[in-house]
């Protein structure tokens, strides 16, 4: 991470593999492990191991290469010419007047610092009309920002708006602040950044983005790339930075056909009619769901999944910025990695899984083929990434602990692939990552599953909100019986599928055709 004295984010430029003898060593183990390969790799089990992951395979692994074929595209070809269109006439592009809404709780001191001084500078050098608003609870951070946009010695055109909010969460902050701008009447063709309290804005973002906005007139909102600083073990720091890298090749590719899967709540800009209008406030504000199940239940985390939807419904375009940047600083919630990984996990995937369900209820002909199936393959993705290990464990049960070894050797050499692939996305990477990988595949696709049928469990990792949906604790109590009892009887269909179509469980045939009386 690099930083300049105004406090702007510098993307590093270095180049390479972290760790080189690491990885190095990884291959060589991988190698080795593929020449010592036991004989039962020729035995008919292994081929039948071979073709049922092998489907899977072509599956997963054809629909990964379409994205990285496509987000190479996106940044190498398409984007290009959009960032030549924008520089050629960035001046005639600018917006009548921008705003930078920064939302902050809880944020330790020297993290609120450098976030605030760069959304300040970045309001002074944009060269535009603009306003700073910043919505914080506390009176110290009031009384800190007031400071620093003192110090800056800002021109007349650039405005600072405090707006002071109860601690109650993060959609209320952000409600309060879309309320400020709305009472502030932008003129027509106004952005709105929206900046969470922990992310330092690249320098020149501003001018890098808001011309789109004019240049792409059914353009609603876009979002940029992410680099992260982490306060952490040195494996939490890099599982941090294989996300930000998978997210820049997912994101690219979506963007391809006009659309992002999110408007991360780190920076997103929207045009200010969108944020102005009381029907997305509401909605950002107090979003919620009718599920069958668990009744009616408001959204307490996920506010960009809600401002994603809202924008989605009214058919704007999205577009995503490859080369622009917001470094986020990132506190994981424990020391202990497997424990903060999977409280990230379970928030990110239940935020996701809460909107999936109606973004694809839009259909294709609204949202776009290729997006709507990204979205639905929300659903497909964490039952076929289970599905590899649960059948290489079944083969060792019923045949041989040979299976392992082949299992491992396949593991490895695709996640060395996919850990190579991510040059594309990113200067420098980690021999950490196959395992990481890995674990974000197998774990990740448990908790999806178990998150799936519990979407009303929601958790923050830094503000301590609790949703009271007034159900006594009979009820409750009931709510959550069905949710284990969901839970419990799709993995057992999940796994007699498996096993039925690996060949390693037999369907009982005799007893189905007695039961039905064939």
């Amino acid at each position: 991470m690099a930083e300049q004295s105004n406090g702007a984010y510098v993307r590093p430029r270095s180049r390479g593999i972290k760790g080189l003898g690491g990885f190095f060593l990884y291959t060589l183990l991988l190698v080795g492990l593929v020449m010592l390969l036991p004989a039962a790799a020729l035995q008919p089990g292994t081929k039948q191991f071979i073709f049922v992951v092998g489907i899977l395979a072509i599956w997963r692994y054809s629909w990964g290469l379409v994205h990285f074929l496509r987000s190479m595209i996106y940044r190498k070809i398409v984007f290009p010419r959009y960032r030549a269109a924008a520089t050629a006439q960035v001046d005639a592009l600018m917006p009548a007047h921008v705003y930078l809404l920064v939302t902050s709780f809880r944020i330790e001191a020297e993290t609120s610092l450098r976030v605030f001084r760069a959304a300040i500078d970045e309001a002074i050098n944009c060269g535009v009309p603009a306003t700073v608003v910043a919505s914080i609870v506390e009176m110290a951070d009031e009384f800190m920002v007031k400071d620093l946009f003192r110090q800056a010695q800002p021109p007349e055109h650039v405005k600072l708006q405090i707006v002071r909010i109860p601690g109650t969460g993060k959609r209320d902050g952000l409600a309060q602040g879309f309320r400020a701008i709305s009472r502030d009447m932008p003129k027509p063709g106004a952005i709105v950044a929206v900046i969470d309290g922990d992310s330092v804005l690249e320098d020149g973002l501003i001018r890098k983005c808001a011309p789109f906005f004019k240049m792409m007139p059914n353009l609603g909102a876009l979002t940029t790339d992410e680099e992260c600083d982490v306060k952490g073990s040195q494996i939490i720091r890099e599982w941090h930075h294989l996300r930000f890298a998978q997210r820049q090749v997912l994101m690219s590719s979506v963007a391809l056909s006009r659309k992002v899967l999110t408007l991360t709540g780190r920076m997103s800009m929207f045009r200010a009619e969108i944020i102005i209008d009381p029907e997305f406030i509401a909605h950002v504000e107090e979003d919620s769901i009718d599920h069958w199940r668990l009744g009616r239940f408001k959204f307490l985390t996920g506010d960009d999944k809600s401002s994603w939807y809202s924008v989605l419904k009214k058919g704007y375009d999205m577009l995503y910025v490859p080369d622009t940047v917001v470094m986020t600083v990132e506190h994981p919630p424990s020391d202990n990695f497997f424990k903060a990984t999977t409280q990230l996990m379970f928030r990110w995937f239940g935020n996701m899984l809460r909107t999936n369900g109606r973004a694809l209820a839009l259909g294709p002909h609204r949202i776009g083929l290729f997006t709507w199936w990204c979205v639905l393959d929300q659903r497909i993705s964490m039952w076929t990434s289970l599905a590899g290990p649960l059948f290489a464990i079944m083969l060792v049960i019923k045949h041989s602990i040979a299976f392992f070894p082949i299992y491992v050797a396949w593991i490895a050499f695709t996640r060395w692939v996919m850990t190579l692939m991510l040059l594309s996305a990113r200067p420098v990477l980690s021999w950490y990552y196959p395992f990481l990988i890995y674990y974000n595949q197998v774990w990740g696709s448990m908790i999806k599953t178990y998150v799936f049928f519990r979407l009303d469990k929601q958790s923050w990792t830094r503000q301590k909100t609790k949703l009271n949906r007034g159900m006594s604790s009979g009820q409750q109590k009931f709510v959550d019986a069905t949710s284990v009892f969901m839970y419990v009887c799709a993995m057992m269909i999940f796994i007699a599928v498996v096993g039925f179509i690996s060949g390693t469980l037999k369907f009982p045939w005799q007893a189905f055709m007695q039961v039905f009386g064939i």
